[in-house]
């Protein structure tokens, strides 16, 4: 049985949020293309976060894990410049 992640917060990335180029994400050896919205969520029995990279029809890329939910946004922000304002909260971390 497959385990559904909580997903926290949502961020949609618009013509702003140009990749930095600190970090290349690849998918059988080529490079993933820019996503069109980034979430963070959590696995009930994982201590950590997920940034998860989803396209413009909402179908995961790829996603990261991380310590915490600021190490997440830092990435975000680290590969796109998101701002901590811009994330949309969509339910608690408690």
């Amino acid at each position: 049985m497959a385990v559904e992640a909580r997903v926290l917060q949502e961020v949609r990335l618009t013509a702003i949020h140009v990749p930095t180029g600190n970090t290349r994400h690849t998918v059988g050896g080529v490079p993933m293309s820019k996503p069109s919205t980034l979430r963070i969520a959590r696995y009930v029995d994982d201590p950590g976060y997920y940034l998860l990279y989803l396209d413009e029809h909402g179908h995961e890329q790829t996603d990261t894990w991380h310590q915490s939910l600021d190490d997440a946004h830092h990435q975000a922000t680290f590969e796109f410049g998101v701002q901590p304002q811009e994330w949309t909260v969509l339910q608690s971390d408690a």
